[in-house]
Order: structure tokens, then sequence, then C-alpha cells
């Protein structure tokens, strides 16, 4: 490994660690100038993209975050992380169908050292479709994903109340007087 590729991963070693620590706006700033420290270095590596997606995504920029996705899609295609992150993305931003669409890419993309990803592909599935009114579609998604991750306690909250069944309404009779 040469200096520069030593240099590269400790860039983006530090973004993560400062990441993790919380949402302390100091603390995200030092982590994304230290991702794009990394960025600049390899425009084209798509995990840095990735890490900048969450570091403005933290920081509550989802039109920029959505870019920062949307550069690690161009760069990783075949990559579900990359479709998950720009399906969260768009999420946050309310465009749920075409969030849908990007869930859609990374399930198909999944590869067998993605299995850490499939709770949170459900997840986000299954709630973007209750956000749209589609209750039958959200819970077989929650289903689903039980099966597949059946220790799930995400999955498995996320289930609960939308299997509830919901109040119906009563019409009150009267009026004002």
């Amino acid at each position: 490994m040469s200096r520069t590729d030593d240099d590269f991963e400790a860039f983006l070693d530090l973004a993560r660690e400062l990441l993790a620590k919380g949402d302390a706006p100091t603390e995200l700033a030092e982590a994304s100038a230290a991702c794009n420290r990394a960025i600049a270095m390899r425009p084209d590596d798509p995990d840095a993209w990735l890490l900048k997606c969450q570091l403005l995504s933290a920081q509550g920029d989802d039109a920029a975050a959505l870019a920062a996705a949307e550069m690690a899609v161009k760069r990783a295609p075949r990559r579900a992380e990359a479709h998950y992150w720009r399906a969260a993305v768009l999420g946050d931003l309310g465009c749920l169908e075409e969030g849908l669409a990007a869930l859609d890419r990374a399930f198909r993309a999944l590869g067998g050292e993605d299995s850490w990803l499939l709770e949170d592909l459900y997840y986000e599935k299954a709630t973007m479709l209750d956000a749209l009114g589609q209750r039958e579609a959200a819970i077989a998604t929650y289903e689903a994903g039980l099966e597949r991750c059946p220790a799930s306690a995400i999955l498995r909250a996320g289930l609960e109340p939308i299997e509830r069944p919901r109040p119906s309404l009563k019409v009150l009779r009267g009026g004002i007087g």
C-alpha cells in the first residue's frame, strides 16, 4: 500500500469515527472536511461518496446528500449499499415512489456479502409503503423481512403497530346549535 492509499484510508477512518460520535456540528464539520480530502484524493471511490452522503444527511442537507448518493451510484451501479443510501435520502425528501424504485434496485444488486444490509432494506421499503398508504404491502414486506432476518427487532417493532386493527371512525349525528 502506498502513502497515498494510507492517507486516503486514514481520512475515511477519521470521518467515520467522528460521524459515529454523534451529531455535534463541530465533529460533523471535521468529519466532512476529512471526507472531502479523501474524495479529492480518489474522486472515483464510491466508499468516499457513500460516507459523504451519510455526513450530509446527518448535517440535515438532504439535497446534497442525494447528490453524494448519486455520485456513489454512478461509480458503483451494481452496489446495493449505494442504491440503499440513495433510497433512504429520497425517502427523507418525500420522494417515496422514486425511493421505492431505488430500493428495488438495491434488492436486485444484493450479493452474498450484503446480508448485513437486508434488515435495513426491508425496513425502509415497508416504511415507505406504509407512508404511501399501502398498508398490506407494508405488512407483507415486514413479514418477508422477518422470514430472511428472523431475529430482527427493528422489523418486528415496525410490523407491530401496522398489524393492529385501526379504529373505525364514528360519525357523530347532530349539529351545531
